[in-house]
């Protein structure tokens, strides 16, 4: 417990304040520091009466033993024991601070991505965290453009992992500050530049039976949430945002929706935003998987576009030349009156006219869907 960084940081406190040559020795007398005109010797305890004791959760770890004693040493001694402990104490918390974060971590990364889940075994473990994993949640990806985060893990004192812990304080934060009520929040660190948030939506004074009053609430509040973020992280950050699904297994699905509209978000219109998964209209029921109807439309509709090859030339080149029926038509060699008869035929099978900004925006987006469903893709 008293290792040799411990003792060389409370050597060169104490010898600082009392202008004395000192060790810093073990239960045994070993010592383990000791001011640079002493030799490195083992201390017989039992004849040192001025060796100053000092304490760990009640239990001697060890003994400052002076060259000499000092004037007044009854009155003395306690200010060095009690300066000793200080540092014996802080130097321990921030021992276990990083090893308590990765194991956070690797308990959130495992209950969100674990194959086959071991549901009674998380539940247990979660309560090692303090983490109530029956409330209602829900999950927001956030990834800050900082290049130092891509650097593989060294040392708990460098400078990533300094600011990883800041980012993770900072977004507790804007959490706390922001959302007063509810504070049963989890914020995780998931590798690279990404951080996940399990976000408690009940209030203190809320019920279970008000989960929908919760959700609206908290959706309507995410561009003011995504501002506080922003200030607090002082960095460029996106974020994607699940929708509310009842249980654990829901609450992965949030998971994966809050991933797909990052990604989705991201490609299809900028960094630096905050994305909910229904901000993409009919593409949305595809990644939540709870609605069967809106699910066979979507991949109906996605079927159709990926199997006519001339709707989705059609459509990319109209998007392209930013809706425009003269840029698009000339770019295509085609006459214009082709270009409309093929749009009122995309109309008539889709149901979407790509001339209206938000069916193009849907349509748009199921277009750029379909690379997320073939096999291999990361979302």
């Amino acid at each position: 417990m008293l290792t040799q960084q411990i003792a060389d940081k409370i050597r060169t406190k104490v010898s600082s304040l009392i202008n004395q040559e000192l060790w810093v020795v073990d239960l045994a007398g070993l010592s383990l520091s000791h001011t640079p005109h002493l030799a490195d010797l083992t201390v017989d305890l039992s004849t040192t009466d001025w060796a100053i004791p000092f304490s760990y959760s009640g239990n001697t770890v060890g003994h400052i033993v002076l060259e000499q004693q000092l004037t007044g040493h009854a009155d003395i001694a306690p200010l060095i024991k009690s300066i000793a402990e200080l540092i014996m104490h802080q130097s321990l918390v921030l021992e276990q601070i990083p090893h308590q974060d990765e194991r956070l971590d690797k308990f959130v990364y495992d209950l969100l991505n674990e194959p086959d889940p071991d549901w009674g075994l998380l539940t247990a473990e979660a309560r090692l965290f303090d983490i109530e994993l029956d409330r209602p949640r829900i999950a927001m990806i956030v990834r800050i453009d900082d290049e130092s985060l891509a650097i593989s893990y060294q040392d708990p004192t460098s400078d990533r992992e300094i600011r990883l812990t800041r980012y993770k304080t900072n977004l507790t934060r804007a959490l706390d500050s922001f959302y007063t009520s509810s504070r049963l929040n989890v914020v995780a660190y998931l590798g690279g530049n990404t951080f996940c948030i399990l976000k408690d939506l009940l209030a203190s004074d809320e019920a279970e039976s008000d989960i929908s009053i919760s959700v609206d609430r908290f959706k309507k509040s995410l561009n003011a949430f995504y501002g506080i973020i922003k200030g607090e992280l002082n960095a460029p950050a996106t974020i994607g945002v699940g929708n509310y699904h009842e249980n654990l297994a829901g609450l992965r699905q949030s998971y994966l929706e809050a991933k797909s509209a990052i990604e989705l978000g991201s490609a299809n219109w900028d960094y630096d935003k905050i994305y909910h998964i229904d901000d993409f209209g009919v593409v949305a029921p595809l990644l939540s998987g709870i609605d069967e109807n809106n699910i066979y439309f979507s991949r109906d509709l996605l079927d159709r576009l990926g199997q006519n090859q001339e709707i989705i030339e059609t459509l990319n080149a109209f998007f392209n030349y930013d809706m425009s029926l003269t840029r698009t038509a000339d770019a295509m060699n085609i006459h214009r009156n082709t270009l409309v008869y093929r749009l009122d035929r995309i109309k008539e099978a889709l149901d979407l006219d790509p001339r209206d900004f938000d069916d193009a925006m849907q349509i748009r987006l199921a277009i750029l869907y379909t690379r997320f469903l073939e096999p291999g893709h990361a979302a």
